[in-house]
């Protein structure tokens, strides 16, 4: 049996679509002879990520990126992923968008952690993985808006510093405007100048000897003077603690007595008997005294023209 030729070209025709289709998925990163698990993951943006990007995990391309949609009302892109079947996603598991090498593409990091393993078609939590340019421009806007502070700060230093240019200008013209004036005097004086210098040397060296001979004739006299003072504050002191031991000795025996009784002193701290008559002496002399004063007649005999001998016999 002839098969005709156009059933001929049209089973190569087919057969030619079917081999550039999978050629297409296969050029794309799909293994056409594995089959795939789907999973989705939601982000805020995408940053240039594109269908058929990498999924990769620890480096290695385990999957694609299948499908992107939009999720206007919730303001999310969500995103679909083939995932080979060998790879166990749990629900640990973070889908992080990062840049795909230092060109700027973008591919999908599975970060698996152990976990509860997901159904096919559950969705992976989203994250963002900043890049090398990303992490250093975070780290040097810090830097750089100290860098704009210090321009600032420097602007302004350098406008105070206008003014005081003038300022330091005038300042050296009147420096050195004096500079000359004492250059001048110097040159006009010099000779006074150096003998001024000279007598004043030749006074320092003529104090300086007399200093000198002073010294040598001061030291012997204050030796001499510095023993003759100790000789004379020991005989001193030595003089003065022996009559300072006497006079203690003295008042020790003084107080001995007395504490014995003996003497005036110690019979008044002895014996109450001298207190008791000089008691009872004092009372008997206030006892006349009021007396006295009371009947004075009988004490004093006074007449103006003289009186008889009460003492001769009638």
């Amino acid at each position: 049996m002839k098969i005709a030729k156009e059933i001929k070209v049209g089973f190569l025709g087919i057969i030619s679509l079917v081999v550039l289709y999978f050629g297409f998925k296969f050029l794309k990163g799909m293994d056409v002879f594995s089959s795939e698990n789907e999973y989705t993951v939601v982000f805020k943006e995408v940053q240039g990520l594109q269908v058929s990007n990498a999924v990769t995990y620890k480096g290695v391309n385990v999957g694609r990126v299948v499908e992107m949609k939009t999720d206007q009302a919730n303001d999310r892109i969500r995103i679909t992923l083939a995932v080979n079947k060998n790879i166990i996603i749990t629900d640990s598991t973070t889908a992080y968008l990062a840049d795909d090498g230092l060109i700027g593409g973008k591919l999908i990091k599975m970060d698996i952690r152990k976990g509860n393993q997901l159904k096919e078609g559950s969705e992976i939590t989203g994250g963002i993985e900043l890049g090398l340019a990303d992490a250093a421009i975070e780290k040097i806007t810090p830097a750089l808006n100290d860098v704009d502070s210090l321009v600032v700060s420097l602007t302004k230093v350098v406008r105070q510093f206008d003014q005081t240019g003038y300022a330091l200008k005038a300042l050296m013209e009147n420096a050195q405007k004096t500079t000359t004036g004492v250059n001048s005097l110097m040159a006009n004086n010099s000779k006074s100048i150096g003998e001024v210098t000279a007598n004043a040397a030749l006074l320092t060296n003529n104090l300086n000897t007399l200093a000198l001979s002073l010294d040598q004739q001061i030291k012997p006299i204050l030796s001499k003077t510095s023993s003759l003072t100790d000789s004379l504050q020991a005989m001193q002191l030595n003089r003065t603690v022996n009559e300072l031991n006497r006079s203690i000795a003295g008042l020790q025996g003084i107080l001995g007595d007395v504490n014995d009784g003996k003497g005036t002193l110690g019979k008044l701290t002895q014996d109450d008997s001298l207190y008791v008559n000089l008691d009872r002496t004092a009372a008997s002399l206030d006892a006349l005294l009021g007396d006295m004063k009371n009947n004075p007649r009988r004490y004093v005999h006074f007449s103006l023209f003289g009186g008889k001998d009460r003492s001769v016999k009638k």
